[in-house]
């Protein structure tokens, strides 16, 4: 194993090499290190603690991949773990896909960073702590549009910014919505999202339940000048639990002289 020292207030991450995966009796090879995609991967895992607290059977990308290259790898994995089994889609090169989502036409495929069961069919669960380029973001979503027999539903747990690009915003001062990729590519309709429980297609605020991931989060959303160590983060939360004004932390924070 290695142990790496990551960003403050999230402590220590034990990375698994090689030969310590295969003495844990683990099938999967080791991962890579992500790099400057640790946040993520610390959110990803975090979303997929809190659905595993409440009783679903959860599969990581890295298992969708293995599962999707042999056809009976995959009707296990999603049996066992599902009870479900999956539809399919032909990629752009005519081949029949089960776990993942055809993105152009030359062969690429997205996965979604974890897949759960849900009362409507398999979920496609993703975690998006940064923007990414609207151009991006619309291929994704285009790509879960034109594959809706492979995942019922599509959830993204989203920060505030990636929640406005995703699926649009009201003007501070007017109150004019302003559509946003969702609406754009036909996931939504046009306007504010009116979401049920079953909706194919739901964005939620993303509030990660460690309190290290919350904190770098936030760092991220606010101006370098608004930066503040762990132990003052943490008393500005307080304070702001206390004082319960209806704003968002974020809009709090930044409203302190």
């Amino acid at each position: 194993m290695l142990t790496t020292i990551v960003p403050s207030g999230i402590g220590s991450c034990v990375w698994t090499t090689t030969r310590g995966a295969r003495a844990a009796g683990v099938e999967l090879r080791a991962p890579k290190w992500p790099g400057e995609r640790l946040l993520h991967r610390l959110a990803v895992v975090d979303a997929a603690i809190t659905f595993e607290l409440g009783g679903a059977r959860v599969l990581s990308e890295r298992e969708l991949r293995r599962a999707e290259a042999t056809s009976r790898g995959r009707a296990e994995l999603v049996a066992a773990a599902l009870a479900s089994q999956p539809g399919s889609v032909l990629d752009g090169r005519g081949r029949e896909r089960f776990l993942c989502t055809p993105v152009g036409a030359d062969g690429r495929v997205h996965y979604p960073d974890l897949v759960v069961g849900s009362p409507v069919g398999l979920a496609a669960i993703e975690v998006e702590v940064t923007r990414k380029a609207p151009a991006e973001l619309r291929q994704v979503l285009r790509s879960y549009r034109d594959a809706r027999n492979v995942f019922q539903q599509v959830v993204y747990f989203a920060t505030e910014p990636v929640m406005a690009l995703l699926h649009g915003h009201a003007h501070p001062r007017t109150g004019v919505w302003t559509d946003g990729v969702a609406q754009q590519v036909g996931l939504l309709p046009p306007g504010p999202p009116q979401y049920r429980p079953d909706s194919p297609f739901l964005v939620r605020h993303f509030q990660p339940k460690d309190v290290g991931v919350a904190y770098q989060l936030d760092l991220r959303q606010v101006p370098e000048t608004r930066w503040v160590s762990f132990p003052q983060w943490r008393e500005l939360r307080a304070r702001w639990e206390a004082e319960q004004q209806g704003a968002g932390f974020l809009s709090w924070w930044q409203a302190q002289p």
